[in-house]
Order: structure tokens, then C-alpha cells, then sequence
């Protein structure tokens, strides 16, 4: 079941892929910056390990990169150490809650907005200071957003039940 579990959100994350290409690269003309993709990657590394939030990362920015982008490996990069370094911050103690995702997506967000910008200033490319300075506001409302979205979906398959039966079968 587990196999099968990392396998659904594999897909959920290529169609999250899709989705951003498709839909939330034409919302950056308005200046609302969600990323879509970062969300869930962080949600697979909060919920299955740093393992599966380093490949899954590097896979999506991959493809992104690919599809869409001007440098490639710049998103697979981000992404991947998004992951990864989300997943570390849950296994040095950090609880699975509320207000810790929305702290970690918040952080990771900052994050990938200064390394994606500080990647295109290294290769010389078109940076825009204050569309930079607009992302660095906006972009995390929109993935907090997106979080409340994307984490129950995620971490929907990762709870079981211990007994098979009525949950009150002891109240009656």
C-alpha cells in the first residue's frame, strides 16, 4: 500500500506540473507568483521523507525546466533542496502542524525566490527588481493558499485507522 501511495502522489505531483505550466505561469503578468509545484514537493518531503522529497523535487524542477524554462536545472535544483531541507526540518523535531507548514512553506518560498533570482543575476539574464521585490510579498500568501489546498491531498492516504469496524462500537 505504501508503494502504491508514493506512486498516486508521484502522479499528483506531475500533474501538478502540468497545471503550473498550464495555468499559474500566466498568472505571473498580475503578479501573483504561486508555485504550485514547490507546495507539493514540500508537502511529499513534510509527509513521506527527505528521500522521496530530494527525487520527487529534482524530478518535477526537471521537468519544468524542460518544458518551460530558460536555464535548466535551476527548478530541479530549488526544488530539491526545498525538499530535502523540509523533510530535515520535521526530523530534527519539528511537529506536523498547522502553523509549522505555514512557517515552512513560508521560509521555503523566501528561499526559492532569492536562489531562482540570485541564478538568473549569476547567468546575466533579465532580472527585474522590483517585480522581485512584489514576488517576495505576494508569492508566499499565494503558496500559504495553495498549502491548505495541496497538504490534505497529500496527507490523505497517510492515516489509517488501527481497527477495522464502527469507531464508537465502545461509546453505544
Amino acid at each position: 500500500m505504501k508503494i502504491f501511495l508514493k506512486f498516486l502522489h508521484f502522479i499528483f505531483l506531475v500533474s501538478c506540473v502540468v497545471i503550473q505550466i498550464a495555468f499559474f505561469e500566466h498568472l505571473k503578468i498580475f503578479y501573483l507568483s504561486a508555485d504550485l509545484v514547490l507546495v507539493a514537493v514540500i508537502a511529499v518531503a513534510v509527509f513521506d521523507g527527505g528521500l522521496y522529497g530530494l527525487l520527487y523535487g529534482f524530478t518535477s524542477g526537471l521537468l519544468i525546466d524542460l518544458i518551460a524554462g530558460k536555464i535548466t536545472g535551476v527548478n530541479a535544483m530549488i526544488y530539491a533542496t526545498c525538499g530535502f531541507f523540509a523533510s530535515k526540518l520535521i526530523e530534527m523535531g519539528l511537529k506536523k502542524k498547522t502553523v509549522n507548514h505555514l512557517l515552512i512553506i513560508f521560509f521555503f518560498t523566501e528561499l526559492s525566490l532569492i536562489l531562482y533570482s540570485a541564478m538568473y543575476y549569476l547567468f546575466n539574464l533579465n532580472l527585474n527588481f522590483a517585480r522581485l521585490g512584489i514576488e517576495t510579498v505576494v508569492g508566499p500568501v499565494c503558496n500559504i493558499l495553495l498549502m491548505f489546498l495541496v497538504f490534505p491531498l497529500i496527507n490523505a492516504g497517510g492515516r489509517k485507522k488501527e481497527e477495522i469496524g464502527f469507531a464508537y462500537k465502545d461509546k453505544i
